[in-house]
């Protein structure tokens, strides 16, 4: 079986989570010679810190890549040449690609030849030829982000008539009448759309989705499986303990403030963050090690122990000695077994947050997007959850004291709760398949 995952942008580490979740899930459901190929925007960078899997570049980016024209930019006629050279790579380059597959459809092939060249032609051999194309889990349908490269993705995942399902979604809501009119026929054409959310489905049916089509299940990291079991602690039943407890927190770079400046927004998140840690420390013997999912790769856009360093460099130098900074690159696999040794996580990227729980760690969490309220109020945890449009400093510390006074039993109830999200996870695998299998009989 030849299944294409594809959208996945695995040099942000939650992202790399979600996609090593969906491959061991479905091979569990097809059999360990299922054959994969991941479509990622940097996919020979991601080939390095993944080389067990097979990589492509997207096909909207390979198609609308402008690289030929780099050398000639300082040329006297570069302005009139970089808009010629845009309109063609960026409009005609895909209206060819799209005619391709048509004719690859419609028994046309040698036009696909003339008109694509050698990589172009593999990509086109690899999406007609595929048993299952998924798009990857995540939050990437949403209006924040381009839709454009995704759109085009699916439209060629249909043209080509493959069986498309979406993995474990965040999305929404959708306010564009014309990403509107898209995404309902792309939906209302695919196998299958699972959701992390119910506030995810709402906005699929507002636009007019087939609910028949949609499950909220739960984020498959859930399922996520390290080379060992997680270590079982016992639940602590008062502070401060005889030995230093153990916190490891999560922050990120946020520049995407609805209430508030982004300057303002990242002021007080700082300032917040210096102050319970300062907390922490000073009132709970606490060591804290910064560590993220999304960090140690230069070629990622954004690394978060660099934010982590800025709120480092602002404690005093007696708490310094208390707090550690990790800025190395970790394997999802590897980071769930680095938690384990851990009491607490505060997490912001919401894959920290997950990879903990699957760990067997309770995690006190602080949103950024709709996904982390979503997510724990789900667990019965949203009398916790921090909203980074509002958090400060004297807000975070109370909550971080009720919590940890509360965190024998809630830890109790917390692991209860994500043995379901687990069992939910593994559940959807069967869903694909019952999906696939009434397509198969339907057109095969």
């Amino acid at each position: 079986m030849k299944i294409l995952i594809t959208n996945t942008v695995a040099l942000n580490g939650g992202d790399a989570a979600i996609l090593l979740s969906i491959v061991d899930i479905l091979c569990r459901e097809f059999g360990d010679d299922t054959e994969f190929i991941i479509y990622d925007s940097k996919p020979d960078i991601a080939s390095r810190y993944y080389p067990q899997l097979t990589w492509r570049k997207l096909i909207f980016l390979r198609i609308t890549e402008l690289n030929s024209i780099k050398s000639l930019e300082q040329i006297l006629i570069k302005q009139i040449w970089y808009k010629i050279s845009s309109f063609w790579y960026l409009k005609i380059k895909p209206f060819l690609f799209y005619l391709a597959a048509w004719c690859q459809v419609n028994r046309l092939k040698f036009i696909s030849k003339i008109v694509l060249n050698k990589e172009e032609l593999q990509d086109l051999y690899n999406y007609s030829s595929a048993d299952l194309i998924v798009s990857t889990g995540g939050t990437y349908l949403v209006e924040n982000y381009p839709l454009n490269p995704r759109i085009f993705d699916y439209q060629i995942s249909l043209l080509m008539k493959r069986p498309l399902i979406f993995y474990t979604q965040s999305l929404g809501p959708f306010l564009n009448p014309k990403i509107r009119n898209q995404l309902r026929n792309i939906f209302n054409q695919s196998l299958l759309i699972l959701l992390r959310d119910d506030l995810s489905f709402r906005y699929l049916e507002e636009i007019g989705v087939d609910k028949n089509k949609v499950h909220v299940s739960s984020d498959i990291v859930f399922s996520f499986k390290s080379q060992r079991e997680p270590l079982r602690k016992e639940i602590f039943s008062s502070y401060p303990k005889n030995s230093p407890l153990k916190i490891a927190i999560s922050v990120r770079y946020w520049n995407k403030f609805k209430t508030i400046s982004i300057e303002l927004g990242m002021n007080n998140f700082r300032s917040a963050m210096c102050a319970v840690t300062k907390y922490l420390v000073e009132q709970h013997n606490a060591e804290i090690i910064y560590l993220s999912t999304c960090q140690g790769i230069p070629e990622y856009w954004t690394d978060d122990s660099k934010f982590a360093t800025e709120i480092y460099n602002l404690l005093p130098d007696s708490i310094q000695k208390k707090v550690t900074v990790n800025n190395n690159f970790h394997h999802p696999q590897n980071l769930v077994e680095m938690l384990t040794s851990y009491d607490l996580v505060i997490g912001t990227r919401m894959h920290m947050c997950i990879l903990s729980l699957a760990a067997g760690i309770p995690v006190f969490p602080i949103a950024y997007e709709f996904k982390t309220k979503e997510l724990f109020s789900r667990l019965g945890m949203s009398e916790w959850v921090q909203d980074i449009e509002t958090i400060n400093q004297m807000s975070l510390i109370n909550s971080i004291e009720k919590f940890l006074n509360s965190l024998p039993q809630l830890k109790h109830d917390l692991m209860l709760e994500v043995e379901k999200e687990k069992e939910r996870a593994v559940r959807s695998s069967f869903l694909v398949r019952e999906s696939l299998e009434k397509w198969q009989q339907k057109y095969l």
